[in-house]
C-alpha cells in the first residue's frame, strides 16, 4: 500500500507513558485523572462511570482518552480479568481535534 492509501494524523508529542495493572473486582471510587492522558486498554473488562451517572464498557484494544483533571471525576471498575493499561500523559495543549486523518 502507498501513503495515500493509508491515511494518518500529524504526529503529536507526549510527556511520559507507563504502564499498569489492576486485578478483577477492584473499585475506584469517584477521582480524577492525575493528568490528561490517553489509556490503551490490553487487558480485562473495565467499567467507566462518569459524574452523570452514564457508564461505557471497555474491552481491549480500546482507546480512552481521560481530562477530567477537575470535577466530581469517575468511577472505575475492573469487570472481568486482570486489567491491562499503557497510559500516554498528554501535554495541557493537546487538542483530540487533531485526531481527524488527512487525506491526500
Amino acid at each position: 500500500m502507498s501513503g495515500a492509501s493509508r491515511p494518518t494524523s500529524q504526529t503529536f508529542a507526549c510527556r511520559e507513558i507507563f504502564f499498569r495493572e489492576t486485578p478483577q473486582g477492584h473499585v475506584q471510587d469517584y477521582h480524577n485523572a492525575p493528568r490528561r492522558q490517553l489509556i490503551f486498554l490490553t487487558s480485562g473488562i473495565l467499567e467507566l462511570e462518569a459524574s452523570d451517572g452514564a457508564r461505557v464498557v471497555c474491552r481491549p484494544g480500546d482507546l480512552i482518552f481521560a481530562e477530567d483533571v477537575e470535577g466530581k471525576g469517575h468511577i472505575t471498575r475492573s469487570l472481568r480479568d486482570l486489567r491491562g493499561f499503557v497510559h500516554v500523559a498528554m501535554p495541557d495543549d493537546f487538542d483530540i481535534a487533531g485526531w481527524p486523518l488527512v487525506r491526500p
